[in-house]
């Protein structure tokens, strides 16, 4: 069934709630978290006291253009959003895109993102 506008922006608007917005939350996941390298992305994972799952992108500076920079955020979004079920709650999560080759496939993407998750236990 295809999806409607207004599940659309119901699903836009939980997955904002989702999202960390604080650069202080950020530097916690940085210097205390858990990483996980993989080849087009590293993963790093922080426990959170309020038991929410919350997500956090992030690309390298070396990655030129603003389109190329928000085309992989959307298809890494994306990813995360199909999936995000079968995410343990509880945790903060920033992702820092670095792909290799410039466009990436969404299937690459995926596989490197699912990889770090499993490396770090953040999938159930």
């Amino acid at each position: 069934e295809p999806l409607r506008a207004k599940d659309a922006i119901c699903i836009a608007a939980a997955l904002r709630h989702e999202r960390l917005k604080l650069d202080n939350v950020f530097r916690l996941v940085y210097r205390r978290g858990r990483w996980a390298p993989s080849p087009s992305v590293s993963v790093g994972a922080y426990p959170n006291r309020r038991g929410l799952l919350r997500v956090g992108l992030r690309t390298k500076r070396g990655l030129k253009g603003a389109v190329v920079r928000n085309r992989l955020k959307r298809q890494l979004r994306e990813i995360y959003r199909a999936r995000r079920g079968r995410f343990v709650p509880g945790h903060d999560i920033v992702v820092v895109l670095h792909p290799r080759v410039v466009p990436t496939p969404a299937s690459t993407l995926e596989q490197d993102f699912l990889k770090a998750c499993r490396k770090l236990s953040l999938l159930s």
